[in-house]
Protein backbone atom coordinates (compact mmCIF):
# COMPACT_ATOMS: atom_id res chain seq x y z
CA UNK A 1 0.00 0.00 0.00
CA UNK A 2 2.77 2.78 0.84
CA UNK A 3 4.99 1.67 -2.15
CA UNK A 4 1.47 2.25 -4.47
CA UNK A 5 1.36 5.61 -2.57
CA UNK A 6 4.61 6.86 -3.33
CA UNK A 7 4.51 5.64 -6.63
CA UNK A 8 0.81 7.51 -6.96
CA UNK A 9 2.68 10.88 -5.88
CA UNK A 10 5.92 10.04 -8.15
CA UNK A 11 3.83 10.14 -11.60
CA UNK A 12 1.99 13.16 -10.18
CA UNK A 13 4.95 14.75 -9.45
CA UNK A 14 6.25 14.17 -12.84
CA UNK A 15 3.00 15.31 -14.04
CA UNK A 16 3.31 18.88 -12.66
CA UNK A 17 7.01 18.81 -13.60
CA UNK A 18 6.34 18.30 -17.11
CA UNK A 19 3.55 20.98 -17.08
CA UNK A 20 5.53 24.03 -15.50
CA UNK A 21 8.99 22.69 -17.32
CA UNK A 22 10.24 25.63 -19.76
CA UNK A 23 12.43 25.13 -22.28
CA UNK A 24 15.10 27.50 -23.43
CA UNK A 25 15.40 28.54 -26.99
CA UNK A 26 18.35 30.63 -28.07
CA UNK A 27 20.29 32.26 -31.18
CA UNK A 28 22.70 34.77 -31.38
CA UNK A 29 23.65 37.35 -33.72
CA UNK A 30 26.26 35.22 -35.39
CA UNK A 31 23.24 33.57 -37.16
CA UNK A 32 22.85 35.71 -40.42
CA UNK A 33 19.55 34.30 -41.20
CA UNK A 34 17.54 35.55 -38.63
CA UNK A 35 15.83 38.92 -39.43
CA UNK A 36 14.10 41.51 -38.68
CA UNK A 37 12.74 44.44 -41.18
CA UNK A 38 11.58 47.92 -40.91
CA UNK A 39 9.28 49.18 -43.68
CA UNK A 40 8.25 52.89 -44.19
CA UNK A 41 5.30 53.36 -47.18
CA UNK A 42 5.85 57.36 -47.71
CA UNK A 43 4.37 59.40 -51.14
CA UNK A 44 7.49 59.84 -52.37
CA UNK A 45 9.48 56.30 -51.47
CA UNK A 46 9.19 53.18 -49.87
CA UNK A 47 12.07 52.40 -47.77
CA UNK A 48 12.52 48.86 -45.85
CA UNK A 49 15.40 48.40 -43.88
CA UNK A 50 17.22 45.02 -42.47
CA UNK A 51 19.19 43.63 -39.83
CA UNK A 52 20.35 40.27 -39.27
CA UNK A 53 21.71 40.61 -36.19
CA UNK A 54 19.31 39.31 -33.64
CA UNK A 55 20.15 38.28 -30.33
CA UNK A 56 17.31 35.93 -28.95
CA UNK A 57 16.49 34.16 -26.15
CA UNK A 58 12.66 32.74 -25.38
CA UNK A 59 12.06 30.71 -21.84
CA UNK A 60 8.74 28.94 -23.05
CA UNK A 61 6.76 25.85 -21.67
CA UNK A 62 6.01 23.50 -25.07
CA UNK A 63 3.44 21.78 -23.14
CA UNK A 64 1.62 25.08 -22.23
CA UNK A 65 2.81 28.40 -24.06
CA UNK A 66 0.58 30.53 -22.28
CA UNK A 67 2.30 29.60 -19.01
CA UNK A 68 4.76 31.91 -17.62
CA UNK A 69 6.61 32.32 -21.13
CA UNK A 70 9.71 34.82 -20.76
CA UNK A 71 11.44 36.28 -23.84
CA UNK A 72 14.40 39.07 -24.95
CA UNK A 73 14.82 39.89 -28.53
CA UNK A 74 17.20 42.16 -29.24
CA UNK A 75 18.11 43.57 -32.75
CA UNK A 76 21.13 45.65 -33.41
CA UNK A 77 19.84 48.73 -35.06
CA UNK A 78 23.88 49.69 -36.16
CA UNK A 79 23.75 46.75 -38.74
CA UNK A 80 20.28 48.19 -40.04
CA UNK A 81 20.88 48.32 -43.95
CA UNK A 82 18.44 49.98 -46.22
CA UNK A 83 20.15 49.13 -49.83
CA UNK A 84 21.97 52.86 -49.58
CA UNK A 85 24.88 53.62 -47.42
CA UNK A 86 24.46 57.46 -47.04
CA UNK A 87 20.70 56.57 -46.48
CA UNK A 88 21.88 54.22 -43.64
CA UNK A 89 24.37 56.83 -42.03
CA UNK A 90 21.63 59.18 -41.84
CA UNK A 91 19.38 56.21 -40.18
CA UNK A 92 21.36 55.55 -37.67
CA UNK A 93 22.76 59.24 -37.07
CA UNK A 94 21.87 61.07 -34.12
CA UNK A 95 19.08 63.25 -35.91
CA UNK A 96 17.31 59.77 -36.01
CA UNK A 97 17.97 56.55 -34.31
CA UNK A 98 20.91 57.33 -32.37
CA UNK A 99 22.47 54.03 -32.66
CA UNK A 100 25.74 54.41 -30.69
CA UNK A 101 23.22 55.67 -27.44
CA UNK A 102 20.41 53.29 -28.22
CA UNK A 103 21.88 50.73 -30.35
CA UNK A 104 19.14 48.15 -30.24
CA UNK A 105 15.64 47.77 -30.48
CA UNK A 106 14.23 45.40 -27.96
CA UNK A 107 11.05 43.53 -27.82
CA UNK A 108 10.25 41.49 -24.04
CA UNK A 109 7.33 39.12 -23.51
CA UNK A 110 5.52 39.51 -20.95
CA UNK A 111 2.30 37.02 -21.69
CA UNK A 112 0.85 34.91 -24.25
CA UNK A 113 -2.68 34.38 -24.90
CA UNK A 114 -5.06 33.49 -28.21
CA UNK A 115 -3.21 30.60 -28.65
CA UNK A 116 -4.63 28.02 -31.10
CA UNK A 117 -3.75 25.83 -29.69
CA UNK A 118 -1.20 25.74 -26.69
CA UNK A 119 0.78 22.88 -26.85
CA UNK A 120 3.92 22.86 -29.56
CA UNK A 121 3.35 19.87 -31.64
CA UNK A 122 5.83 18.79 -34.03
CA UNK A 123 5.72 20.81 -37.10
CA UNK A 124 2.17 22.08 -36.36
CA UNK A 125 1.64 26.27 -36.31
CA UNK A 126 0.35 28.06 -33.72
CA UNK A 127 -0.86 31.38 -34.22
CA UNK A 128 -1.16 33.38 -31.18
CA UNK A 129 -0.76 37.05 -29.54
CA UNK A 130 2.38 37.96 -27.78
CA UNK A 131 2.27 40.81 -25.18
CA UNK A 132 5.20 42.69 -24.50
CA UNK A 133 7.34 45.86 -24.19
CA UNK A 134 9.11 47.57 -27.02
CA UNK A 135 12.09 49.34 -26.60
CA UNK A 136 13.74 51.78 -29.22
CA UNK A 137 15.70 54.97 -29.23
CA UNK A 138 15.21 55.01 -25.50
CA UNK A 139 11.31 54.92 -25.14
CA UNK A 140 9.28 51.59 -23.91
CA UNK A 141 5.92 51.32 -24.81
CA UNK A 142 3.42 48.41 -24.14
CA UNK A 143 2.59 46.35 -27.56
CA UNK A 144 0.96 43.06 -28.38
CA UNK A 145 1.95 41.67 -31.62
CA UNK A 146 0.52 38.50 -33.79
CA UNK A 147 2.62 35.45 -33.80
CA UNK A 148 2.83 32.65 -35.87
CA UNK A 149 5.53 29.70 -33.84
CA UNK A 150 6.18 26.56 -35.44
CA UNK A 151 8.30 23.52 -33.15
CA UNK A 152 10.29 21.14 -34.63
CA UNK A 153 11.89 18.38 -33.23
CA UNK A 154 15.10 17.34 -33.78
CA UNK A 155 16.06 15.07 -36.91
CA UNK A 156 18.96 14.31 -39.44
CA UNK A 157 17.19 17.45 -41.82
CA UNK A 158 16.90 20.12 -39.02
CA UNK A 159 20.43 18.79 -37.68
CA UNK A 160 21.88 20.51 -41.05
CA UNK A 161 20.39 24.09 -40.19
CA UNK A 162 21.57 23.63 -36.30
CA UNK A 163 21.50 21.43 -33.61
CA UNK A 164 18.76 20.48 -30.74
CA UNK A 165 15.16 21.03 -31.37
CA UNK A 166 13.65 23.96 -32.68
CA UNK A 167 11.34 26.71 -32.52
CA UNK A 168 10.51 29.27 -35.44
CA UNK A 169 8.90 32.58 -34.60
CA UNK A 170 7.39 35.30 -37.21
CA UNK A 171 5.85 38.61 -36.10
CA UNK A 172 4.40 41.66 -37.32
CA UNK A 173 3.04 45.06 -35.62
CA UNK A 174 2.80 48.82 -36.59
CA UNK A 175 4.33 51.54 -34.68
CA UNK A 176 4.75 55.28 -35.04
CA UNK A 177 8.00 56.67 -34.82
CA UNK A 178 6.64 60.01 -32.82
CA UNK A 179 5.65 58.09 -29.78
CA UNK A 180 8.98 56.82 -29.37
CA UNK A 181 10.72 60.32 -29.79
CA UNK A 182 11.91 59.79 -33.34
CA UNK A 183 11.05 63.28 -35.10
CA UNK A 184 11.13 63.14 -39.34
CA UNK A 185 12.87 66.20 -40.66
CA UNK A 186 10.93 68.16 -43.00
CA UNK A 187 12.68 67.43 -45.93
CA UNK A 188 12.29 64.16 -45.56
CA UNK A 189 8.98 64.16 -45.14
CA UNK A 190 7.70 62.96 -48.18
CA UNK A 191 9.62 60.28 -48.23
CA UNK A 192 9.49 58.17 -44.86
CA UNK A 193 6.16 57.81 -43.10
CA UNK A 194 5.53 58.21 -39.57
CA UNK A 195 4.12 54.87 -39.33
CA UNK A 196 6.31 52.18 -39.56
CA UNK A 197 5.68 47.96 -39.58
CA UNK A 198 8.30 45.83 -38.04
CA UNK A 199 8.52 42.09 -38.87
CA UNK A 200 10.54 39.28 -37.31
CA UNK A 201 11.52 36.04 -38.34
CA UNK A 202 13.90 33.88 -36.69
CA UNK A 203 14.82 29.82 -35.88
CA UNK A 204 16.21 29.46 -32.08
CA UNK A 205 17.68 26.42 -30.78
CA UNK A 206 17.57 24.55 -27.50
CA UNK A 207 20.67 23.27 -27.90
CA UNK A 208 22.99 25.39 -25.86
CA UNK A 209 20.49 26.30 -23.30
CA UNK A 210 20.72 30.16 -23.66
CA UNK A 211 23.18 32.97 -24.91
CA UNK A 212 23.51 33.74 -21.22
CA UNK A 213 26.43 32.48 -19.68
CA UNK A 214 24.59 32.46 -16.10
CA UNK A 215 21.72 30.45 -17.98
CA UNK A 216 20.92 28.69 -15.03
CA UNK A 217 18.89 26.27 -17.40
CA UNK A 218 21.61 25.48 -19.76
CA UNK A 219 23.10 22.32 -19.77
CA UNK A 220 26.70 23.29 -17.86
CA UNK A 221 24.44 24.62 -15.20
CA UNK A 222 21.57 22.21 -15.05
CA UNK A 223 23.25 19.62 -12.28
CA UNK A 224 25.14 21.37 -10.19
CA UNK A 225 23.44 24.87 -9.86
CA UNK A 226 22.63 25.05 -6.26
CA UNK A 227 20.35 28.26 -7.53
CA UNK A 228 18.72 26.08 -10.49
CA UNK A 229 14.95 27.47 -11.44
CA UNK A 230 14.59 24.62 -12.90
CA UNK A 231 15.38 21.77 -10.11
CA UNK A 232 12.24 19.68 -9.24
CA UNK A 233 12.47 20.28 -5.67
CA UNK A 234 12.76 24.04 -6.68
CA UNK A 235 10.43 24.96 -9.47
CA UNK A 236 8.00 27.13 -7.82
CA UNK A 237 9.19 28.51 -4.80
CA UNK A 238 12.95 28.59 -5.50
CA UNK A 239 14.15 31.99 -3.91
CA UNK A 240 17.04 32.37 -6.59
CA UNK A 241 14.50 32.11 -10.01
CA UNK A 242 15.79 34.35 -12.07
CA UNK A 243 12.46 34.95 -13.46
CA UNK A 244 10.83 35.26 -10.72
CA UNK A 245 8.20 37.58 -9.89
CA UNK A 246 10.49 38.94 -6.76
CA UNK A 247 13.25 38.54 -9.27
CA UNK A 248 12.07 39.69 -12.41
CA UNK A 249 12.61 43.62 -12.05
CA UNK A 250 15.84 43.39 -9.74
CA UNK A 251 18.93 44.95 -11.63
CA UNK A 252 21.28 43.31 -9.29
CA UNK A 253 20.71 39.73 -10.13
CA UNK A 254 23.26 39.25 -12.83
CA UNK A 255 22.20 35.59 -13.73
CA UNK A 256 18.61 37.48 -14.83
CA UNK A 257 17.96 36.15 -18.27
CA UNK A 258 14.69 38.16 -18.71
CA UNK A 259 16.70 41.28 -17.38
CA UNK A 260 16.22 44.16 -19.40
CA UNK A 261 20.07 44.58 -19.15
CA UNK A 262 20.69 40.98 -20.57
Amino acid sequence: MKIKFITTIMLLFMMALSTFAQTTFSADASDMRNQATFESNAPLEDIVGTSNKLNIMVMINTNDITKMPKAKIAVDLGSLKTGIALRDEHVRSANWLDTKKYPNATFMLKSITDATNKKLNDRKKVHAIAHGKFSVHGVTKDIDVPVELTYFKETAMTKAKMPGNLLKVKGKFRIKLGDYGIKIPAMVAEKLNDEIKVSVNFISSDAGGGMNPCNPCGPNKMMKNPCNPCGPQKMMKNPCNPCGPKKMMKKANPCNPCSPKK
